[in-house]
């Protein structure tokens, strides 16, 4: 009886030992994962956007107030300030006078849902046709498909990538910002 309770405790100790092994292997693991999963969360969801409230939210580049619609755009910058435009040409407008050192983070909104959505993200449709409130054209999309689905139904428009706004013409269909009178209709 001594011999089974000697060589189960050998045996036990032994599981015991082995386990813990086998544990830090895992956990080690388990915590390296765990630690990538939690900073692609991190970097995700760093920069958030904000809300535009349109009594108060102006456009950073023309001044106008921003309306709580599908052309408002965003960018987060790595301070946590939120630079607010009414149109994604102004965007672009601002990126060109600042730069992008200290950007977080761009947003865009979904043509169609008026979602919130990062700016590498999206797919865009440029028109002269299309009616931004400063002219600029450009519209986004969360899906290409329904970025193609646009210009199918609407017999106009140009695909862009983001990749593709970095070299896009930004220039306003109405000559530029000083020109205010055409947009009455987007300060309410």
């Amino acid at each position: 009886m001594k011999k089974y309770s000697l060589l189960f405790t050998v045996l036990l100790g032994l599981a015991l030992v082995l386990a813990a092994c086998g544990g830090d292997d895992d956990a080690v693991e388990g915590n390296n994962e765990s630690e990538d999963v939690e900073s692609n969360e991190t970097t995700e969801s760093e920069y958030e956007p904000e809300e535009i409230n349109p009594d108060t939210d102006t456009c950073e580049v023309c001044g106008m107030a921003i309306a709580d619609d599908e052309y408002a755009t965003q960018i987060v910058l790595e301070n946590d300030r939120v630079v607010k435009f009414d149109d994604l040409g102004d965007l672009y407008v601002w990126i060109e006078e600042n730069g992008e050192d200290e950007i977080g983070s761009k947003f865009v909104r979904d043509f169609e849902t008026e979602e919130w959505i990062q700016l590498e993200d999206a797919t865009y449709v440029y028109d002269e046709e299309i009616e931004t409130p400063m002219g600029f054209g450009v519209i986004s999309f969360k899906d290409s498909d329904e970025a193609q689905n646009y210009i199918d139904e609407n017999d106009h428009g140009e695909l862009l990538s983001a990749e593709e706004l970095n070299s896009h013409n930004w220039e306003s269909e109405h000559g530029g910002h000083d020109d205010h009178d055409d947009h009455d209709d987007h300060d309410e």
